[in-house]
């Protein structure tokens, strides 16, 4: 099989099992990918194939070793409504805490972006969840390229309400207060870049140098401040950033 084949084939099967909702994104057999240039060009055609449609990016800093965690975001964003419908597990909301950065303006491909610029062509944050849904199945190793190309387990970004940027920008540390009913957990929230625009920086010149159109309304979150947390169904949940803001949202199962 052609690489070009073999790329357009990965992509249909990993864009296929976003809506089915049943983590069955195991790799066909005989099919691989070896490198961070594989993945873009899987991420590419994905794109392509979602009616040419990217609504944003997940993104964090490379790790020391040079790992890359980046991944587009291929659901319209769900925007600070009362229900949030997802795939659950175990009847169980899969979210992490995260702050998001709306672009105000298109960046074109190839441009290479000082820190200020990026400033200027954020238009808003936002409180935001991302929605997560491991969809590898149980006892199959993906590798790290596999799990890249799948969207590192993303499936789609809750766009909680609008903060200040200059706050969103200086919160490295945030208090997490998280209600259900008559049950609440607090959690110490800490950025894994310290703060939250670094990883944004990075990113946006990491994606324009390799041909990615950055385009005006798409979202960057950029990474968790308490990791992953499960929270129940069919309950009004209340989940406070100290400082920032609070919101309240309701989780369905998309199942």
């Amino acid at each position: 099989m052609e690489k070009s084949e073999k790329f357009r084939h990965i992509a249909a099967h990993l864009l296929s099992k976003r809506e089915s909702g049943n983590g069955a994104s195991d790799f066909p057999e005989g099919l691989t990918l070896d490198s961070i240039e594989d993945v873009l060009a899987i991420q590419k055609l994905m794109i392509k194939l979602n009616d040419e449609t990217v609504y944003g990016w997940k993104c964090m800093l490379p790790s020391d070793d040079g790992t890359i965690t980046l991944a587009p975001l291929l659901h319209a964003p769900v925007k600070s409504m009362g229900r949030c419908a997802l795939f659950t597990k175990n009847n169980k909301a899969l979210i992490e805490p995260e702050i998001a950065f709306v672009l105000n303006k298109d960046l074109a491909s190839y441009g290479e972006y000082k820190d200020e610029e990026i400033d200027n062509a954020i238009g808003s944050a936002h409180l935001a969840l991302e929605l997560i849904q491991n969809r590898f199945p149980v006892g199959y190793q993906a590798t790290h390229y596999e799990k890249l190309a799948d969207g590192l387990s993303n499936q789609g970004v809750y766009l909680g309400p609008k903060v200040d940027v200059k706050k969103a920008y200086e919160s490295s540390d945030i208090h997490i207060t998280v209600k259900q009913g008559d049950r609440k957990s607090n959690h110490v929230g800490k950025h894994p870049a310290h703060l939250p625009q670094e990883p944004l920086y990075w990113a946006i010149n990491f994606l324009a140098a390799n041909g990615f159109e950055l385009k005006t309304d798409q979202i960057f979150i950029t990474g968790s401040y308490n990791g992953v947390m499960e929270l129940d169904i069919n309950e009004i949940t209340s989940i406070k950033y100290e400082g920032l803001g609070e919101f309240k949202v309701e989780f369905v199962s998309n199942n």
